[in-house]
């Protein structure tokens, strides 16, 4: 691949659209399904609870979260991309589970009502975000007292490691998303760390790793 492929497969990883972004979204689908049902697990989701997750993508993998909130739950996606967003309405329409919102509205200026979710979730997200802090002092507004937010990311070695990275990823240590998140008002951060060995992603060899980050109100 040369540079303006890596460039381009970097903004379509940020925001798929057109017939390539659907195309990237089924094979990140097959790449994230580890990080995210990790992800569910450790978010923890049960019958009644409203969940907010941030880029869905299609929304397939999310369906087993959706599954745990039963119909007494809600669950409200933010999904800039207006391609996934219609794609995601099609994957989780019909199912006998939660209701679906979904917005595609930016993350900051999401209307999702003060002190109203039990928990948000966002997988893959957080290296697309310019600013945490400001991100995390959302979040906080949106959670309910004692509410969590996990965060599924890649860890800041093996990102660098991937080519396409150098293209609109801001790569972040632990440590710099830990410290993030104290500073913005969460009283406890603990993680969880996978290896998830070499994976295949158009046509690159790459290593893949799964960092599972909880944070507290």
């Amino acid at each position: 691949m040369n540079n303006y492929d890596h460039q381009t497969l970097a903004a379509q990883l940020a925001c798929p659209y057109g017939e390539d972004g659907t195309a990237i979204a089924e094979k990140m689908n097959e790449t994230n399904a580890f990080i995210t049902e990790r992800s569910i697990e450790m978010l923890a989701p049960t019958a009644g609870e409203r969940i907010v997750e941030i880029g869905p993508g299609n929304a397939l993998l999310s369906r087993p979260l959706i599954a745990a909130l039963e119909s007494n739950g809600e669950y409200i996606a933010l999904e800039p991309s207006v391609e996934m967003a219609q794609q995601a309405w099609d994957n989780l329409s019909g199912l006998n589970a939660a209701p679906v919102t979904i917005f595609t509205d930016d993350s900051l200026s999401a209307p999702v009502m003060t002190h109203s979710v039990d928990g948000v979730m966002a997988v893959n997200v957080l290296y697309f975000i310019d600013d945490l802090d400001a991100l995390f002092r959302k979040i906080i507004t949106w959670l309910k007292p004692g509410g969590r937010a996990v965060f599924g990311v890649r860890s800041d070695q093996c990102l660098q490691s991937i080519p396409y990275t150098r293209y609109g990823f801001s790569i972040r240590s632990l440590a710099e998303i830990q410290a993030s998140l104290l500073a913005s008002g969460f009283r406890l951060v603990e993680s969880s760390y996978y290896d998830e060995g070499i994976q295949l992603f158009d046509e690159l060899e790459i290593r893949l790793d799964a960092l599972i980050i909880k944070a507290i109100m």
